[in-house]
């Protein structure tokens, strides 16, 4: 049967206490016994209740030195106070009669259990963070690739493809100038989804020049009842962004609102602060656009991974917006 805790831990401090009496007794065994087990429990389940106390305010990998110093100054003060209480006890009752040789060796004792405490503690439980860290890194990484893959699919939707060859094939016998111009658009569109596909960040002002020949294929199909709007000039080359978030936000608000000449659609970009807030008046179709409910998830997903920044997504006096935090260019 297994021995669960604390009484494993007693049953050791019980076994110390016994070897440390049998090779230091004379004739009265259990009394040396209890003497060192009154020790050994006192360096021992102090140390233990100590080392509970630090993990719990340094909890991570990256506080590893912070948390060894502090247990360091913690258990050396602690250690010299027990060890001088539990003699002086001792001497009080007459158990022992008090002598600053047999105070000082009894110190030493205990430095050499709490050092022995510690660093048994500390291992296992940097061997458990590292463990830990190391199967947090791979689920990261597949996550990653997960929502890096959801958002290329995105790109190659084959309603925009669809929708666009419509337009171009329009355009080509009325307006070839403008059609020259949209098959550009359209291939920027796809070399950017092939040059950021393995990057966690581009600037603001590439992701910016994307969105910007996105929303021209639009324009080309909804025409004015679609209009979009910034003022980001001078702060394109301030910031980084996760590639792709601004896109999906705007096919988002297409997908999800009616757009009329008499109901124009405005999708507005603004800096407030280090975040971008993207709002677009709210408009709902009749019936809702089939949809499984996770671009704004897997968005929010993707900024807490690569950034560790909580995007927010809210509807608020006519409006839907999006608080997405920017990286400054300097971090």
């Amino acid at each position: 049967m297994k021995i669960k805790a604390p009484f494993d831990r007693y049953l050791l401090m019980l076994g110390l206490a016994s070897i440390l009496a049998y090779f230091g007794h004379d004739a009265n065994f259990w009394p040396y016994v209890l003497v060192n087990l009154a020790y050994t429990f006192a360096f021992w389940e102090g140390n233990y209740q100590l080392v509970g106390w630090v993990r719990e305010r340094f909890p991570l990998m990256q506080q590893t030195s912070r948390r060894i110093f502090t247990q360091i100054g913690l258990s050396i003060s602690y250690t010299l106070l027990a060890g001088t209480l539990v003699t002086l006890f001792f001497h009080l009752i007459d158990w022992i009669p008090y002598a600053w040789d047999f105070h000082q060796r009894i110190l030493i004792m205990g430095l050499f259990i709490t050092a022995i405490i510690a660093i048994v503690y500390e291992s296992v439980f940097y061997f458990d963070l590292w463990k830990s860290s190391l199967l947090e890194s791979e689920r990261l990484k597949k996550t990653a690739a997960r929502l890096q893959f959801e958002s290329l699919k995105n790109q190659v939707n084959p309603h925009f493809l669809f929708n666009s060859l419509n337009s171009l094939a329009s355009l080509i016998p009325v307006d070839p100038v403008k059609a020259e111009k949209f098959v550009q658009e359209f291939a920027l569109i796809y070399r950017y989804v092939l040059e950021v596909k393995d990057r966690n960040f581009v600037s603001l002002r590439e992701e910016m020049d994307f969105v910007s020949s996105f929303v021209y294929l639009l324009k080309i199909r909804f025409g004015d009842h679609l209009k979009f709007e910034h003022q980001l000039e001078k702060q394109l080359d301030q910031y980084q962004i996760p590639p792709l978030i601004l896109q999906n936000l705007v096919e988002n608000a297409i997908k999800h609102n009616v757009i009329l000449k008499e109901r124009p659609l405005v999708i507005r970009m603004e800096l407030a602060g280090d975040t971008l807030v993207v709002r677009n008046n709210l408009q709902k179709r009749s019936i809702p656009a089939a949809s499984t409910g996770t671009g704004l998830r897997n968005m929010a997903q993707r900024l807490q991974l690569v950034a560790n920044k909580q995007a927010k997504f809210y509807e608020k006096e006519g409006y839907f917006c999006a608080e997405i935090p920017l990286i400054p260019e300097s971090d």
